[in-house]
């Protein structure tokens, strides 16, 4: 694919999620250097951080707390200093509730949820915006989920709208910097099994009754990050084999 990254520079949060090492090693090969970060320790991504850096792609990795501000801020700043700042910015988050049912769900644990998955995407948006604004140019993807669409868990699907809502108010406001923002909404995509969390599994009703492959979402990435696709904005690109047409 000619998409025109090298050179370019990639955050990717929760990077050692499902779809993040898929798509910091789809980056990597179209020449980006990556800063790939994790709510957990740093140390679990230094398996996809090495296969990077055999590409030929520098690397940062880290340990954040997306929520904290301050930490937040640490890190696109480390992204600066060794990287030239961020031109693209892929956010993966992700926290797993204890129940998918509205009225067991405790305060703690939405406020986690939201703590994570919209305020801290929020202001990871924040800290990058400003650099994208300086050099012209930018690109920012939100991976959301099916259950946006299906109507699924109801704190999954409002924190996913969410996250569409987000990227489509971003594409409003700084579309004329050239920066663009859009979404992946995966569904049915084969997880890892440590992970635990498959979902949407495929039926002989849907279009493509298999499972889909993290690869196949982060070819999707490139592409919305790609040079070509400046002209696709606001937009929520579904990948779900058919179970749901937008």
């Amino acid at each position: 694919m000619e998409s025109q990254l090298n050179g370019k520079t990639v955050l990717i949060t929760e990077a050692g999620g499902n779809f993040g090492g898929p798509t910091a090693l789809a980056f990597a090969q179209e020449g980006a250097n990556l800063t790939l970060a994790t709510g957990g320790p740093a140390e679990s991504l230094e398996s996809i951080a090495g296969v990077a850096r055999e590409m030929g792609a520098k690397v940062i990795t880290g340990a954040w707390d997306v929520g904290d501000p301050e930490q937040v801020a640490a890190l696109t700043r480390r992204c600066h200093e060794e990287l030239g700042g961020v031109d693209v910015l892929v956010n993966n988050p992700w926290v797993s509730l204890n129940s998918d049912s509205l009225e067991l769900i405790g305060f703690s644990e939405w406020s986690r949820k939201l703590r994570v998955e919209i305020t801290g995407t929020t202001f990871v948006c924040k800290a990058v915006l400003p650099g994208m604004i300086d050099r012209g140019w930018g690109r920012v993807i939100n991976y959301v989920g099916l259950s946006a669409f299906l109507g699924t868990s109801p704190s999954d699907s409002a924190v996913e709208l969410g996250l569409v809502g987000l990227a489509r108010g971003i594409a409003r406001d700084y579309g004329r910097h050239n920066i663009t923002a859009n979404c992946i909404g995966p569904g049915g995509i084969e997880a890892s099994e440590e992970l635990g969390i498959l979902q949407f599994p495929p039926s002989e009703d849907d279009p493509l009754p298999r499972w889909g492959k993290p690869e196949e979402l982060a070819f999707l990435a490139v592409c919305l990050a790609s040079e070509n696709a400046g002209y696709v904005t606001g937009q929520c690109l579904l990948a779900n084999g058919g179970k749901y047409f937008l």
